[in-house]
């Protein structure tokens, strides 16, 4: 007999969406086989106890095309120096026609009713699963988080930590989703975010090595009835671009905030797109109408290589930007605080951390977030409006760059 479904999300079996079985907890932190794409996301603002400021990033995709016929994954791993301003990046990939050799095993690992997961990297073996107590019994929603990784430079990361949201599962767009959306053209995607984290551990990065300590971050989950930004019929991978940010404000708001575009119609809005909240002592909420007006824009750093090969060396992504959503009464300024982080994904990929403030609700407001983003412009079209955010120092590259694109 299965067990009955907890009231408190504190308590497994929990469920989070009344008569929907995918998002019930704790199955829903795990791999869904009916599923081809299945992703999980972290990340965190950490303060070493010398003082020093840090972040972090880690990425899980499994993508199985033909539910497990193809392994084609990976793992990604990034910390920031928030102090200095620079960051290391680390991707390691599971992918055809190495994998398909006799005896080769997949890197991932996972588990289908809890979140057990590991990655056998190049760099080292790659943990994140659900605790236990001193009966074997699931600690809900509380993690050990191993994780490694090399940066560019060649000196080695690694982080180890305990990490427990302190806030209820999400789903993406609140009620009025439910947490299935559409995504990359996948009507079927599920997707939801924990908030509110407490963190603690030890960070080891070439000679640095600090205890840290964070409560600023997030968990997030995305797993699609499909591969995740196939290409389609024409195999086009950069046909569909996005933004996402997640934001932890000062006074207790975080939103989860996606933007989609279709690459083939003039980068027009698609859906799933919006602002979800959480916060403590209210439901979370949905506005669809956010603006993004952006300010200026940052170059692809042609040391990073993403993994299906790039039109043209060119490219630059959104950078400083505004916010605006009448529903929510919000306007902030998003700045970065490490310039340009780029990863080696399957296509151009940015994520970092940046700072935003501004107002909610006419109330000012501060926070701490990640901005994820993989539109990237390098049509000439495009490079107008890249060309019009430039500072003076900065036109004379943007004008070769749009020349080359109308060669």
């Amino acid at each position: 007999m299965d067990e009955p479904q907890s009231a408190d999300w504190r308590v497994y079996p929990f469920q989070l969406v009344r008569g929907d079985p995918q998002l019930s907890f704790p199955a829903a932190e795990g791999d869904h086989l009916d599923c081809e794409s299945d992703t999980w996301f972290i990340a965190g603002e950490l303060t070493a106890d010398s003082g020093r400021r840090f972040a972090f990033l880690t990425i899980f995709n499994k993508n199985r095309p033909g539910l497990g016929a193809i392994v084609a994954d990976f793992y990604t791993f990034a910390l920031f120096d928030l102090d200095n301003g620079t960051y290391g990046t680390y991707t390691d990939y599971d992918m055809p026609p190495a994998n398909m050799q006799p005896g080769v095993r997949p890197k991932m690992f996972t588990e289908t009713d809890h979140l057990d997961m590991t990655y056998d990297s190049d760099a080292g073996h790659v943990v994140w699963r659900t605790c236990r107590d001193e009966q074997r019994r699931l600690m809900p929603y509380t993690y050990d988080v191993g994780l490694v990784g090399t940066d560019p430079a060649g000196d080695a990361m690694q982080l180890d930590l305990n990490v427990t949201p302190s806030r209820a599962p999400v789903p993406l767009g609140g009620a009025a989703y439910n947490g299935k959306i559409e995504c990359f053209g996948q009507p079927d995607t599920y997707s939801y975010f924990q908030t509110g984290m407490t963190i603690t551990g030890t960070l080891r990065w070439g000679s640095i090595e600090e205890s840290v300590t964070g409560s600023a971050g997030h968990v997030d989950r995305q797993w699609f009835p499909l591969i995740a930004n196939s290409g389609g019929p024409d195999g086009n991978v950069r046909a569909r671009s996005h933004e996402w940010r997640t934001i932890n404000l000062d006074n207790g708001v975080d939103l989860s905030i996606w933007r989609q575009f279709d690459r083939t119609n003039h980068n027009a809005l698609q859906p799933f797109s919006g602002a979800t909240t959480s916060s403590d002592d209210a439901d979370p909420e949905f506005a669809d109408d956010i603006e993004v007006t952006v300010t200026s824009y940052v170059r692809w750093p042609e040391s990073v290589s993403p993994l299906v090969r790039p039109p043209v060396a060119a490219r630059y992504m959104p950078d400083r930007h505004r916010l605006t959503s009448r529903m929510l009464e919000l306007d902030v300024v998003g700045e970065p605080l490490v310039a340009a982080p780029a990863h080696a994904l399957p296509i151009e990929y940015m994520e970092g951390p940046y700072r935003y403030h501004g107002t909610l609700r006419g109330k000012p407001v501060s926070g701490f977030a990640f901005y994820e983003r993989s539109l990237a412009l390098y049509r000439d079209w495009e490079l107008d409006d890249v060309l019009a955010a430039a500072e003076p120092d900065e036109r004379e590259l943007v004008l070769e760059d749009i020349a080359k694109s109308r060669a």
